[in-house]
């Protein structure tokens, strides 16, 4: 990687730690505002549904939007509306007026997906490592929030905790403004390389590469793959419901861990125990995308999922330190594969349409996907919180066998492929 290179992957990474701090403080804080709001937990997973709701509904604007007026402008709206949003949360009276600027704020740092990552697709030649480290800083954040969150909360009040990502928000919108931010697109980032001829096969698109150079270098098996000239819309369509029950087992599981682990472990000590249990996203995301630049992306997908598949099972069926461990675990998978489908939107996206299609797809995963509060909400009301992670798993599985599926399709691709079918019109 080239300094600008570098420099685009640790302000994105920043970011993304930002969101999903901002993302993640609720979860962290669910029972202490169900207590102050006196709610019942499907009200609280039907609230973590509502914000999911908007922060996967703002996806398809923000992707077209950053088709259009470029990544460095979405990101700033992101971040100044995040700011304002992250105020109103923390003076809401009541928990109607939570829910609502809750949501308000989804709709805010749901704008940052589509941006950031159409600009690591785009701007990075090693695409899968930097979705990894964008992806493991994104996991970090999570598991910063429920310790800086909680401590907050013991130290004055739950409400300073959204008081003080108002103000990071803030910094990040104003790093934007007042300084030059290497935020390029493929063309500008190229002209540094060194090797240029070799960057137009990098994004899974090689009419990506269309006006930059017509020279099209067959990608390794860990680099995005050359595509036919005709559509691929059913394996993007695959990948998308992957994304939707995906995002359903996100939502559910990170809505209730804490609680799990408070029931389950150590009340006292839960929220250190998620931040554990968190953290093993990082180098499950590092992992997975050092493996997608040299394994092919349909290959890891089932196999990845159906590793998460116990270790969900598992979480909803032991206590102590070996429920740390199979949560730990059950991550460490899950965000494993997260570069694996990242990718894949990218291999499969029309041309010139890499933010749209990731607008798409984190409307799938968490808009579509965000039911999952609701579900697990309503196993939580009905048995407990060890339903939820069973109930979860059910969708775990229907989401292997979709990653099979997209694994046949992928094989059966690559075996037609002919000279003739590569260079999407270059």
């Amino acid at each position: 990687m080239n300094a600008a290179e570098r420099r685009l992957i640790t302000y994105t990474a920043a970011a993304h730690a930002v969101v999903h701090i901002t993302e993640l403080t609720y979860p962290a804080l669910l029972t202490r505002i169900g207590d102050d709001f006196g709610v019942r937990a499907v009200i609280l997973g039907t609230i973590a549904s509502v914000f999911s709701w908007a922060f996967g509904a703002s996806a398809i604007p923000a992707g077209f939007l950053t088709d259009r007026l470029g990544s460095r402008r979405v990101l700033f709206y992101a971040f100044a509306g995040g700011a304002v949003s992250l105020v109103l949360v923390g003076l809401s009276p009541n928990g109607w007026v939570f829910a609502a600027t809750l949501a308000l704020l989804g709709f805010c740092i749901g704008l940052y997906h589509p941006a950031g990552l159409s600009l690591m697709a785009q701007g990075v030649r090693q695409r899968g490592l930097a979705i990894g480290f964008h992806g493991a800083a994104g996991n970090a954040g999570q598991a910063l929030a429920p310790a800086l969150a909680v401590g907050l909360a013991i130290a004055v009040d739950w409400r300073l905790a959204f008081f003080f990502l108002a103000g990071v928000s803030a910094v990040m919108a104003a790093l934007l403004s007042i300084t030059t931010l290497p935020l390029r697109g493929e063309s500008e980032v190229l002209a540094e390389s060194e090797t240029p001829t070799k960057f137009a096969g990098v994004l899974g698109n090689p009419a990506a590469g269309r006006g930059v150079t017509a020279e099209f270098v067959t990608p390794q098996p860990g680099e995005a793959q050359p595509r036919p000239a005709r559509p691929l819309f059913l394996p993007l369509m695959l990948v998308y419901a992957a994304f939707v029950l995906s995002g359903v087992v996100y939502r559910g599981a990170i809505t209730f861990l804490p609680e799990h682990l408070e029931i389950n472990v150590d009340k006292d000590l839960g929220g250190a125990f998620v931040t554990v249990a968190l953290l093993m996203g990082v180098p499950g995301q590092i992992i997975g995308g050092t493996l997608s630049q040299r394994v092919r992306l349909g290959r890891l997908a089932p196999l990845l999922v159906a590793m998460a598949v116990p270790a969900l099972i598992l979480t909803g069926l032991v206590t102590g330190g070996f429920l740390v461990v199979a949560a730990s675990i059950f991550i460490f998978f899950y965000f494993m594969n997260q570069p694996v489908l990242t990718g894949l939107i990218a291999d499969y996206a029309p041309a010139g349409a890499v933010g749209r299609s990731y607008g798409v797809s984190f409307f799938a995963g968490f808009g579509l996907g965000g039911t999952g509060g609701v579900i697990a909400g309503a196993l939580v009301d009905r048995w407990d919180t060890a339903a939820a992670f069973l109930g979860l798993s059910g969708f775990m599985g229907v989401t292997l066998l979709l990653s099979v599926a997209i694994w046949l399709m992928s094989e059966r691709r690559s075996r037609s492929m002919t000279p003739e079918m590569v260079g999407g019109g270059s």
